[in-house]
């Protein structure tokens, strides 16, 4: 992607017509490390050595398009890199790729590696007609985990799933739609073609064509109306087994005056496996309303939904209500609540009956322009009666915030979580606390610091504690050139199983030039 993207720039500037902008970054990663590598995922693509921190070109090629390219870690195993040109009116084309690693085990031995390739394009031959494709390939390498080994052997049991990944999943997505004042339509198809040169049984390939239309009621404008139908195949390339899944989707919007709205979306779907000969049919009507006022809103709903299967009835009834509150630009106030009952009218289904509550309340007050202050509360309930299991939870937090212009700004967020789980066998509660905390000072005139720490502590039941610290600073100098450092230290530590910890000092430093 990078090296087509600096051809395409080499060439509109080779014909004088590229207007450029953009940095180059390069530096080092220092990294130290010691315990259990696996525990902290934010360290799992810190590599040290040098790097080409960044390449970032931004600019047009001819007076009305625009481009962004920007390249990171290029010569890395963590590279990711983002190019996007536009033509207002023409045409936009983008990609992206990135690459990540995920840990497995301690001494970081047992990894897996996904690789993500995005290209779109859209293409606006007339002012009422969008053209669009998009492509997106992921595929992921490495090794497996095998369980626990059992006590008094090296070797843990190799699951039926092997040893190693190696997959890609490809994605593609081509649509027209054609669109005139309120009204318009749209068709598109959608492939996937999955494939595991590891266990070929696993291939399978799909396709999804739908179709869309919306357009207000005729002779009164204030009813909008939306209408989809899809179809679609997902089969196994080699075997038997092949599903169609089709759907159609109704939503209108009524607003008979500014003050107030209706909204009712109603969808049918249909799974159906042609090997089995069975099919699970899918119903759901949701209905809300929504009132408006220069001081905020008030909305509820209700929905009602079923899952028939031929063997099994599953009926779902869910409910919400809220709204938000503000007399001016000083104050904030939003509250919700949301309910669902799950009914499995067989009793066949694994959890049986569900119900389910939750509410949820924040406020936000601004005494001028330089302080943010807040708080939110949420509470949330679940009960399987059937097995007898509870699980509820309250989360608490409150912020703070302060601007000086010219100075820089200063944050404060605390969260405060009991988590509690009842069952037949025992009862199990935890109870979190997260701190995050930052400061950035810009007084001094061309250098730029900045600060800060998050702290999770996890307590009763377990025993867990993490925090990340960063301290970072940018000066520029002699014009185009500025110097980049930053200085994190991450912890780990479980104090109930006593090898689990970790400690990690990475300093990253880059001298960047402003082209």
């Amino acid at each position: 992607m990078g090296i087509a993207a600096l051809m395409l720039l080499a060439g509109a500037s080779v014909a004088g017509a590229a207007k450029l902008n953009g940095t180059v970054k390069v530096g080092n990663i220092f990294l130290d490390e010691t315990g259990d590598r696996s525990t902290v995922q934010e360290t799992f693509d810190i590599y040290d050595g040098f790097a080409v921190s960044q390449v970032l070109l931004d600019g047009s090629l001819q007076p009305q398009s625009r481009f962004v390219l920007d390249l990171r870690d290029i010569n890395l195993d963590s590279r990711q890199g983002n190019f996007n040109y536009r033509l207002p009116g023409l045409f936009k084309v983008r990609a992206a790729y990135d690459q990540n690693r995920y840990v497995f085990d301690p001494g970081r031995g047992v990894t897996s590696e996904r690789k993500n390739w995005q290209v779109g394009l859209q293409v606006t031959p007339m002012k009422s007609l969008v053209l669009s494709g998009d492509l997106n390939r992921i595929t992921r390498t490495g090794d497996r985990l095998s369980f626990p080994p059992e006590p008094g052997t090296l070797l843990g049991t190799v699951s039926s799933l092997g040893t190693r990944y190696d997959n890609a999943l490809l994605n593609s997505q081509f649509g027209a739609e054609y669109h005139r004042g309120r009204a318009g339509g749209a068709v598109s198809v959608q492939l996937s073609d999955y494939s595991d040169d590891l266990n070929g049984t696993a291939d399978r390939k799909g396709q999804v064509w739908a179709a869309r239309l919306y357009a207000p009621m005729p002779f009164y404008n204030r009813w909008n109306n939306l209408f989809r139908a899809s179809y679609g195949t997902r089969k196994l390339t080699d075997g038997g087994v092949e599903y169609k899944m089709s759907s159609f989707q109704y939503t209108g919007i009524l607003a008979p005056r500014e003050s107030y709205q209706l909204r009712y979306a109603f969808e049918a779907s249909r799974v159906k496996d042609n090997a089995l000969d069975l099919q699970t049919d899918r119903i759901q009507n949701d209905l809300d309303a929504t009132w408006f006022h220069k001081y905020g809103n008030l909305n509820a709903g209700f929905g009602y939904e079923t899952n028939d299967d031929d063997i099994t009835l599953t009926d779902y009834m869910s409910w919400h209500a809220g709204g938000s509150f503000r007399p001016d630009k000083r104050l904030n106030v939003r509250f919700e609540y949301n309910g669902r009952v799950k009914n499995d009218q067989e009793d066949l289904t694994l959890l049986k009956d569900i119900e389910s509550a939750s509410y949820r309340g924040r406020l936000e007050i601004r005494p001028n322009d330089r302080i943010t202050l807040g708080g939110e509360y949420a509470k949330r309930r679940r009960e399987m009666p059937d097995i007898q299991v509870v699980v509820s939870g309250i989360t608490a937090g409150a912020f703070a915030r302060y601007e000086q212009p010219k100075w820089g700004a200063a944050s404060l967020d605390y969260t405060h979580a009991i988590d509690e789980y009842d069952d037949r066998l025992a009862p199990f509660n935890v109870v979190t606390a997260i701190t995050t905390a930052r400061v950035d000072l810009s007084r001094i005139k061309n250098l730029d610091l900045a600060s800060g720490v998050t702290y999770l502590d996890i307590g009763r039941d377990l025993d867990i504690e993490k925090s990340i610290v960063f301290v970072e600073g940018g000066y520029k100098f002699a014009g185009r050139y500025h110097l980049d450092a930053k200085y994190n230290v991450y912890n780990y530590d479980d104090y109930i199983l006593l090898d689990r910890y970790y400690t990690a000092n990475v300093v990253r430093v880059n001298l960047g030039y402003d082209l």
